[in-house]
């Protein structure tokens, strides 16, 4: 069966959210303790397509609160202050709202994970709350990004799990695609939205914003990552550790193996600037 990919477009995004996990049947996919994950690389507004908007989180949280008793967590580990960015970026708020908790991953306990057949990492630190977690809901932004990574997506959006900081920035920005494959065979979401509300084109935080409207919904990150990469303008096969992911057994990478629901990518195409 082919993995589907839902892309929505519109103006609210905690109603493309909603909706997309609703046409997911997302419930179904999670259970217990479930960890959202956004992006928040630095504390840029939302504005700007470099980090997750609130309102995609809140579209997520209205969903599973409806459908089910989950404990809910919005935890990140970012490349900045990420207290202070919770507070600014009004995840705090948002936090306050839904009754939901709070974690800096950055200041989280870690724990020394194993790596299986490693390609390159023999192991990785992974912020304790994570492990913890039965599920996780990943919701990063639609950016390229500079060097081998190329875009910043669902899979790259797992290195928020690596603590502290400065060994994660040590550690992933050499052979990156080998390692991601190592990261993601000790850490993989369940459900993932891109927030691709404003894209980023020209550099992960160094670009300039791109008004899409656009929610990317699957259970398979590969293919979501695929799907994000073709939107920007990237072709088939181009981002290497997207291929690299699916000869790993991680999703389907080729979009003739993947079923796209709501808008097609031909409709939703744009060329974005590469990383300079």
């Amino acid at each position: 069966m082919k993995p589907m990919v839902i892309i929505k477009r519109g103006e609210d995004g905690s109603s493309l959210a909603y909706e997309a996990m609703k046409e997911m049947k997302a419930s179904k996919l999670l259970s217990g303790r479930v960890l959202l994950k956004p992006n928040i690389t630095t504390n840029m507004p939302a504005s700007t397509g470099v980090t997750t908007h609130p309102s995609v989180v809140e579209g997520v949280i209205r969903y599973l609160r409806e459908e089910g008793d989950f404990d809910l967590i919005i935890a990140e580990g970012g490349g900045c202050d990420i207290s202070r960015a919770f507070d600014e970026l009004s995840f705090a708020d948002l936090a306050m709202r839904y009754d939901v908790r709070l974690v800096d991953l950055n200041r989280d306990a870690f724990v020394t994970v194993r790596v299986e057949n490693p390609l390159s990492q023999p192991e990785f630190p992974i912020a304790k709350t994570v492990l913890e977690c039965d599920h996780i809901v990943n919701l990063p932004c639609l950016k390229v990004h500079t060097g081998e990574m190329q875009v910043t997506l669902c899979m790259k959006n797992m290195m928020g799990f690596i603590t502290p900081p400065n060994y994660r920035a040590s550690i992933m920005h050499t052979d990156f695609n080998r390692r991601m494959m190592d990261l993601l065979k000790v850490v993989r979401p369940k459900v993932n939205l891109i927030d691709g509300l404003v894209g980023h084109e020209g550099g992960e935080i160094q670009g300039e914003p791109v008004g899409m409207k656009l929610i990317i919904a699957s259970a398979d990150f590969v293919a979501a990552d695929a799907v994000g990469a073709a939107v920007m303008g990237f072709s088939e096969g181009e981002v290497v550790h997207i291929a690299l992911a699916e000869t790993m057994g991680f999703g389907k990478a080729s979009l003739k193996d993947i079923e796209i629901r709501g808008e097609s990518i031909k409709s939703v195409r744009r060329a974005f600037r590469r990383a300079r």
